[in-house]
């Protein structure tokens, strides 16, 4: 199997979006018994890539750095950053999980021990019927916050609430490697690299679909 798993907060709050920190160290144990290997993204997609899951946090949440990187211990894991929340300045309307979230100290600690920090627009607009310049100026406000602050400019985006269509998926596909929705199902060769399915952490709680 080949996949991305997804992440929000680590905690024990209620709700979709918060993964309890012991569930996620099951996980990562799980993955190790299976000997699944965790991978990063360009490993996961390269051709003739082998069984492997990649890790992805999505947002900003400050539990990637508290909870998540201590259990990490090395292993390489992806930061999908909404530059506007560690900015304080988000489209109107976005909703994005009611956690503390990351300042630009903490992405760049989280960069130096390894984490990946890719695009997920500046503002977290829904991108679907915008017009291409405004997807496109969401995108490059992203990653020039990034590169300016991290030095890296990202390579991978993943669309806010996983949704996109033609024009938005035009953009990503000018601007990057390949970009994510939220279509649950593991990787599939012959994937569109510009629409590719992640899997949420969600679903994964339960010890007896972990052992699938």
């Amino acid at each position: 199997m080949r996949a991305v798993i997804t992440f929000h907060h680590l905690g024990d709050a209620p709700g979709p979006l918060a993964n309890p920190v012991a569930a996620f160290d099951d996980l990562l144990r799980s993955l190790a018994r299976r000997g699944l290997p965790v991978v990063d993204i360009d490993a996961l997609l390269a051709p003739g890539a082998g069984p492997g899951v990649a890790l992805a946090f999505d947002d900003g949440c400050r539990s990637l750095l508290t909870a998540a990187l201590p259990l990490l211990a090395g292993a390489p894991a992806h930061l999908f950053l909404c530059t506007g929340w560690v900015d304080g300045d988000l489209a109107p309307g976005a909703r994005l999980p009611p956690y503390a979230h990351l300042g630009w100290d903490d992405v760049l600690r989280l960069a130096r021990h390894g984490v990946a920090v890719e695009a997920h627009t500046h503002g977290h607009p829904d991108l679907r019927g915008l017009d291409p310049a405004r997807i496109d100026d969401e995108c490059a406000r992203a990653d020039e916050a990034i590169e300016r602050r991290v030095g890296r400019r990202p390579r991978y985006f993943a669309y806010p609430y996983g949704r996109c269509d033609d024009a938005s998926r035009r953009v990503a596909a000018a601007r990057y490697a390949a970009a994510f929705t939220t279509r649950l199902a593991p990787l599939a060769h012959g994937d569109d690299r510009h629409r590719l399915p992640r899997i949420d952490a969600h679903f994964l709680r339960s010890r007896a679909i972990r052992a699938r």
